[in-house]
């Protein structure tokens, strides 16, 4: 009996850093494409965008009056100017073995349809690793009190 509980437990343990590492290895793959897609929408490249994005995704900003889906996004592009400043360093939680959320805290700054807005903001990703590619499914801004 206490052979196997040493077996068990031996197991457990060389588990333990194979399954970190994974994580570590997915969290690095979900900020890059994150990263890549806050860069795509800087420079409005529509092909960028789609290409990090589930072709269901959908995007709830402040300043848009409903949820947005990809082309919806893409065709508001020349309407929008911003700058997004990180106030706290991102996490990610993974929700299971092809999902996570990413969130964060920014100063979100710029114009939309020529209103300005400057706000403190709450940042929520959620991700899929679809075929092996971590792509953005939906994306939430919320204002926070100032």
């Amino acid at each position: 009996m206490f052979r196997c509980f040493v077996a068990a437990l031996t197991f457990v343990f060389l588990l333990v850093p194979a399954v970190a590492d994974d994580r570590l290895a997915d969290i690095e793959a979900i900020d890059d494409v994150v990263a890549r897609l806050d860069e795509a929408f800087v420079q409005k490249d529509a092909e960028a965008i789609r290409s990090l994005m589930t072709k269901d995704h959908i995007a709830v900003v402040p300043y848009s009056s409903a949820p947005e889906t990809v082309e919806q996004a893409i065709a508001s592009l020349p309407q929008l100017e911003f700058k997004q400043t990180d106030i706290s360093e991102p996490t990610v939680t993974m929700l299971g073995p092809d999902s996570a959320m990413r969130t964060l805290t920014a100063r979100f700054e710029g114009s939309f349809g020529g209103e300005a807005f400057d706000n403190k903001v709450f940042i929520t990703s959620i991700m899929k690793r679809i075929d092996g590619k971590w792509l953005e499914s939906f994306y939430q801004v919320t204002n926070l009190a100032p």
